[in-house]
Formats: structure tokens, sequence, C-alpha cells
């Protein structure tokens, strides 16, 4: 029942946060670049729908990016995980564009694969302009 109500609770919390989708790309890559000014990013620490997780469920990440330069900004953001044995995933990435001085929220499922190594796993949140990276935070998923 528990599961039910948090996975429920997850699905209504993603579908309230489409309005900024994130679709599978290459780390890194997916253009970049301003329209004014000089690019800044503020990366909050990721959060996670729970800290704990066995394979096979999805675990909701949680983010805020801001823009702290005062022109409009195109930035690539990169939700990723580094399993305990060194098996580097890419969650999501998307160009997303901000004006000067705003945040975003940003949220996504991510389902843990069935042959994902047990132990602490690092979800980390990276944003990039062009290829230059602006910004990265990161918070530990244990998959038991």
């Amino acid at each position: 029942m528990r599961n039910c109500l948090i996975r429920s609770v997850l699905a209504l919390t993603c579908l309230t946060l489409v309005s900024m989708p994130l679709f599978g790309q290459e780390k890194g890559k997916g253009g970049g670049g301003s329209t004014g000014g000089s690019g800044c990013a503020i990366v909050d620490t990721p959060m996670l729908s729970t800290s704990t997780a066995s394979a096979g469920i999805n675990v909701g990440v949680f983010d805020r990016i801001g823009n702290c330069s005062s022109g409009r900004q195109r930035y690539t953001v990169t939700l990723s995980a580094m399993s305990s044995c060194g098996q580097d995933t890419v969650i999501a990435s998307n160009l997303i564009s901000f004006n000067g001085g705003e945040s975003k929220l940003i949220s996504i499922a991510f389902p843990i694969a069935p042959d994902t190594c047990l132990g602490a796993t690092t979800v980390s949140v990276s944003v990039y302009a062009g290829g230059t990276l602006l910004g990265s935070q990161s918070t530990t998923l244990t998959i038991q």
C-alpha cells in the first residue's frame, strides 16, 4: 500500500512538472550558448524521492537550476548516475532556455535497472553552456 502511494505521488509530481521534459542525449552535447551576457549557472544539490531503493523501481530526482547572469541563456542540463561498480548512465539531458536571473525546477523519474550494482550510486545534475561545465552537484542513492 505504501509503495502504491509513493508511486502515485511521484507520478503526479512528474506530470505536474512535465512542462520541462528532459530527453536522453549524449552527455555534454546539445548546443548551448547564449543570447546575451556571459554564462553563469546555479545548481542546487539534487533531492531524491528516497535515499535507498531496489533494482527495478523508479526514483524521483528533483533539482533547481538558476541562471545567475543578467541575459537570456541556453544551458544543457544533464542528469547522470554513477553506480558503485563504475557504470555511468545518462538519465536525461536537454537544452533549456533561461531568462536573466530565472530559476527552473526539474524533475524526472529514474528507473533503476534490474542489473544495477548494489551499494552507493552517485546521482549528479550538471549544467553546460556549449561544452563548458558551469556547475554540478550530486547526491547519493543506496541500491539494496
